[in-house]
């Protein structure tokens, strides 16, 4: 009777299966109401909590730049701090000498960066016209030497033929036309040799400019750097400045395209991404988009390494319709799953225990009453 009893007192998988099933109910209204507590937390805090306000913004980059350069450029705090600053540069509301001086040499490298922009583009112009007076002057070349070898010929007769009235007047007719044709070649060799200096005054004056340009930003950018360097370290500027950059990524999406049918060759097409998200300020995020959209474009193509090319890379806008919005909203429904499946699995896990640990408990205290009420009166507990 006593070994019956202790093996009765044992418990097994089946037992404690069996006490979980018997709570079922229970446990799964514990797990419901867990899961609608979790996901009502989990939509509180993204609603209320974060609201990071923001958008997408792309750009399509012709031709392809080189995409590490311009994102570690993008993503430092310079070009943070540029869409903080006015057209010129400099700050909101700045006044005195150094910020006249700075405007004055913004101005000059204005100029200076124009004059190269018409240098750039007479230096592809001047090429085209020298390949054509080119052509010209080889096609009056070989004109004026078919007519000469032909007058040649004919002036090579015989004496017999050459005494003849149509022999004398062919060879007049090549002798004018070999005069016409040298006149014509010589005035398109004086035309050739014209375009060939012009191309070397072009390209002297390409130079130049870049020289001048490059002078004139440097003076601009040592005379705004002394007024920004006061500015940074005013009292918010610089912690301003840091959000602006940890509130805006970047990205590069690279589209391979043929370039025709049956072709080889891919062109590769280079489109920049920028992301805003901006926590608990949707003015901040609608001044970014501004402002990025503004000032953007400009910044990549100042700043493109390939400046011994005469063709610049071009930035252009795409998403003109980009509107700033609650970005919360757009994970509202993943949030609160999240937080509900958090709190099912803890909620199961837990009920689940505590079902066991009473379903024990209660074995234990049925045990001792059925040892006692056979006498033995040392039985162990489980």
């Amino acid at each position: 009777m006593k070994d019956n009893v202790q093996n009765k007192g044992e418990l097994d998988l089946l037992d404690l299966l069996k006490m979980l099933f018997a709570k079922w109910k229970t446990i799964l209204c514990v797990a419901l109401i867990a899961a609608i507590i979790g996901g009502a937390l989990g939509a509180a805090i993204t609603l209320l909590g974060k609201r990071n306000f923001g958008t997408q913004v792309e750009f399509y980059i012709n031709p392809s730049s080189p995409d590490s350069h311009i994102l570690h450029l993008l993503s430092s705090e310079r070009f943070a701090e540029k869409l903080l600053l006015d057209e010129n540069g400099l700050p909101e509301n700045a006044q005195g000498e150094d910020y006249d001086a700075a405007l004055e040499a913004k101005r000059a490298y204005d100029e200076a960066n124009k004059k190269l922009a018409e240098a750039k583009k007479a230096s592809k112009e001047a090429p085209r016209e020298l390949a054509v007076a080119q052509k010209t002057y080889e096609e009056k070349q070989k004109t004026y030497e078919d007519a000469y070898n032909l007058l040649a010929v004919y002036k090579g007769a015989s004496d017999i033929e050459a005494g003849t009235d149509e022999h004398k007047a062919k060879i007049a007719e090549y002798e004018s036309a070999v005069a016409e044709t040298k006149a014509e070649k010589e005035s398109a060799e004086k035309a050739y040799y014209e375009a060939s200096q012009k191309v070397l005054e072009i390209n002297h004056s390409l130079e130049a400019a870049k020289e001048n340009a490059t002078n004139a930003k440097k003076t601009a950018d040592e005379l705004s750097e002394k007024i920004l360097t006061v500015w940074r370290n005013q009292d918010g500027n610089k912690e301003k400045i840091s959000r602006i950059n940890e509130s805006i990524t970047y990205n590069y999406i690279d589209v391979e395209q043929t370039q025709s049918e049956g072709a080889d060759q891919q062109n590769v097409r280079q489109f920049l991404v920028a992301e805003i998200s901006v926590q608990k300020d949707e003015e901040l995020a609608k001044s970014l988009l501004a402002n990025m959209c503004e000032k953007l474009p400009a910044y990549v193509e100042e700043n493109s390494i390939d400046t011994e090319t005469v063709e610049e890379t071009e930035c252009i806008l795409i998403s003109t319709a980009a509107e700033v919005e609650n970005l919360a909203k757009n994970s509202l429904v993943k949030e609160i799953i999240k937080f509900a499946l958090i709190a099912l699995v803890a909620a199961l896990a837990i009920t689940c225990i505590l079902v066991i640990w009473i379903g024990v408990k209660a074995q234990e205290t049925k045990r001792r009453d059925e040892y006692a009420e056979n006498g033995d009166i040392n039985a162990p507990l489980v």
